[in-house]
């Protein structure tokens, strides 16, 4: 490989590990004037090299990777989050509701699918999972 590919491999590689919530996540909502969403990406061995990239309304708010989870709070009304511009989900959020969404893996193009769960299933997927910093 010629040495000035090098540095360019490198970059992109780095860039498809990076993780963590972007200047754009959620933050300071009234918990008593609002509701809650818990995204969960599983721990599947599958896709377990990458992040995926969360977004809300539109607007990238965390990359995940295989294992984590992020919880913030929005103003209730109807919000869109999704992991790619195919794969999203358009929910009505009440206020002081909690709302649970996994990412796992299918056999889809993508390789990934949203779905919203139950609470019980919910509570069990983060407790098994570790909250992004």
């Amino acid at each position: 490989m010629p040495k000035s590919r090098f540095p360019v491999i490198m970059a992109l590689l780095l860039v498809a590990c990076a993780h963590g919530k972007t200047d754009h996540f959620p933050a300071g909502a009234d918990p008593s004037n609002s509701a809650e969403v818990v995204v969960i990406r599983s721990d599947e061995l599958f896709g377990w090299g990458f992040s995926l990239k969360v977004a809300l309304d539109g607007t990238a708010i965390a990359s995940l990777r295989s294992g984590d989870y992020i919880a913030f709070r929005v103003a209730p009304g109807f919000h869109t989050i999704g992991i790619s511009e195919d794969n999203t989900l358009s929910l009505p959020l009440r206020q002081g509701q909690t709302y649970y969404l996994l990412i796992s893996a299918d056999y889809s193009a993508f390789g990934f699918e949203l779905e919203r769960i139950d609470e019980g299933k919910g509570r069990y997927w983060r407790n098994r999972t570790k909250p992004l910093e």
